[in-house]
């Protein structure tokens, strides 16, 4: 019986609905792929997917935190636009509001309105 391995669509699908793509999910992938083919993952297939979208998310909860770690009076403009592309680079597309970058933007707005940052 083959492995059971999800498409491409089904992965980003679910990184679109906030769902992390575990680096033991791309790892399963993998490994299924390989006993698939009998040659390895295949290139550009569902498990380079889940990789590349697990170091994206990854990427995004690094630069998150990082901006969630300052003091809220500090954070700017540049923070924003940081968290701005790591947020879309997730989600394949501008983030919308109520999205964490936007969140973001918002106290920064009104950070340099004050002329804190």
């Amino acid at each position: 019986m083959e492995p059971n391995v999800p498409s491409k669509t089904e992965l980003q699908i679910q990184a679109n609905e906030g769902r992390p793509v575990t680096q033991a999910e791309a790892s399963a992938i993998a490994a299924a792929e390989s006993t698939i083919t009998e040659r390895g993952p295949i290139k550009g297939g569902a498990a380079a997917t889940a990789q590349s979208l697990h170091d994206r998310q990854q990427n995004f909860l690094e630069k998150a935190g990082d901006i969630a770690r300052k003091p809220v009076d500090e954070i700017t403009k540049e923070d924003a636009a940081q968290v701005q592309k790591a947020e879309a680079r997730v989600v394949g597309g501008p983030p919308g509001k109520g999205s964490t970058s936007a969140d973001v933007q918002s106290i920064a707005a009104e950070n340099e309105k004050a002329g804190r940052a």
